[in-house]
């Protein structure tokens, strides 16, 4: 059994991880000391004319639904199906603000269920000999947990432990694409390419600063679903090569998911 991902942050349980250029234009300026602490618990906040000040505000508004929109939701469920070589997994997946998210993949060869709590993340292979549920090895967990947060890191932008930067505007797959830059203090780098024109995230390189893995992501023909734009396609790359492939069939919007549906089974 593989383990594997989706999108709204969902869409990146696969996906680890790049760098490709080392040079900033221009880096979302510091807070001063008014309003700081509300600015930090903002997910799309209003943002200043700079460059990528303005990119970042379409982003919010045309990319991903816009502030009021964002506010009513709080959790996901998605379904569809899976693909890693010739393999086809079915996959349910619940993801509820601002981290918690748990997996399921079923093969004809059995079930893997992935789940992150907010403090541990961990697996489970049920109808094996070994049912109990475990805790993931560090760096699996530490990478988990990385993709477990609900939404993108273009969001919550004054938010501590990260630095957004404008890197450049390229050429991508016929479009013209804003590169964006997101550094965390958890030694993760991810570059997120805006089309210029629906200011949809069109492609997402990841790199993992502490163990140089690397994978890039393209998300491709977007659906809306109760005001928020959802990848139906989503498709894993590394080293020029598709290594997995998510086709989304069902999203639904706040379905009463509850925080002890992610605890570790027992």
């Amino acid at each position: 059994m593989c383990e594997s991902s989706i999108k709204f942050s969902l869409f990146g349980i696969l996906c680890m991880l790049i760098a490709p250029f080392s040079f900033a234009v221009e880096t979302l300026k510091p807070l001063g000391e008014q309003s700081e602490l509300i600015l930090r618990q903002t997910a799309m906040p209003v943002l200043d004319e700079t460059h990528l000040g303005k990119i970042l505000n379409r982003h919010y508004n045309q990319g991903l639904g816009g502030p009021e929109n964002w506010e009513k939701i709080e959790s996901l469920r998605v379904t569809g199906s899976l693909y890693v070589g010739d393999r086809e997994l079915e996959m349910a997946a619940y993801q509820k603000k601002p981290n918690l998210i748990k997996m399921t993949l079923v093969s004809k060869n059995g079930s893997l269920i992935l789940g992150y709590d907010g403090e541990q993340a961990w697996r489970h292979l049920p109808n094996t000999k070994d049912e109990s549920a475990a805790p993931m090895v560090s760096e699996e967990a530490r990478r988990f947990v990385h993709v477990s947060s609900f939404g993108n890191f273009l969001l919550y932008p004054y938010r501590l432990g990260k630095t957004i930067s404008f890197i450049d505007t390229v050429p991508l797959n016929g479009n013209i694409c804003h590169q964006i830059r997101v550094t965390l203090e958890t030694d993760f780098q991810i570059d997120y390419y805006i089309d210029i024109r629906t200011y949809l995230e069109t492609k997402v390189v990841n790199f993992d600063i502490e163990n140089q893995r690397t994978n890039s992501i393209i998300f491709s023909d977007y659906r809306w679903e109760a005001g928020m734009p959802v990848a139906q396609k989503v498709v894993n790359y590394e080293n020029g090569q598709v290594v997995s492939q998510i086709d989304i069939e069902e999203v639904q919007v706040n379905t009463g998911v509850m925080p002890w549906m992610f605890k570790i089974p027992r």
